[in-house]
């Protein structure tokens, strides 16, 4: 089916509204799109992870519609919300299965970035969750562009501000990130030294 923004401001409005066959008739519209979406992130995973594209699909679906709806008015803030929903599994499930540190490189976490720098996939989340405490728009940029796969002009329309500003944020959040685990990291070093 065709992921039309109209038809999907229109299911979310009905899914507001209380409506089960909209949820049902929305996953047929959005479906390939949140596959595409898990896809890129499980990619950016350990080469043995786990959990494959279409559990973290399903695991979002029920984080984003099961006990409160879902408050999302189109297109754009319905996948930044499914972004975060997959982002949470993803980190719950690296804590539940973790028995050893994961390490991923840098560039993997946030693509741009050259470093040869290791992170564990938690320390990201952490970051994350104290840039919001920071700065929460640019917390929301790094979750919508990175995890969400969105557009400048999407994340701008999900947070209210120019297609610049956007990126903008996306810049110093980055370089915040990148500060923060760098920082992580020259301590984990000294600390096994």
């Amino acid at each position: 089916m065709q992921d039309s923004e109209e038809q999907i401001t229109l299911l979310l409005g009905e899914i507001a509204a209380g409506s089960e066959a909209a949820k049902a008739e929305l996953i047929l519209h959005v479906y390939d799109k949140l596959r595409k979406i898990a896809r890129g992130m499980i990619v950016r995973e350990r080469p043995n992870h786990t959990l494959q594209p279409t559990a973290l699909v399903h695991e979002a679906y029920f984080k984003l519609f099961v006990g409160r709806p879902l408050q999302a008015p189109n297109r754009a803030y319905f996948f930044g919300a499914a972004a975060r929903a997959m982002r949470q599994v993803l980190v719950d499930h690296a804590r539940k299965n973790r028995k050893r540190p994961e390490w991923r490189s840098l560039d993997e976490i946030l693509e741009t970035l050259r470093s040869t720098y290791r992170v564990d996939v938690l320390d990201v989340d952490r970051a994350l969750a104290e840039l919001r405490r920071l700065h929460e728009r640019q917390s929301e940029v790094v979750t919508l562009r990175f995890f969400g796969g969105l557009q400048w002009s999407e994340i701008g329309t999900c947070l209210g501000v120019s297609t610049a500003t956007a990126e903008k944020d996306w810049q110093a959040a980055r370089a915040w990130l990148y500060a923060r685990l760098k920082e992580n990291n020259d301590t984990r070093t000294m600390g096994e030294n």
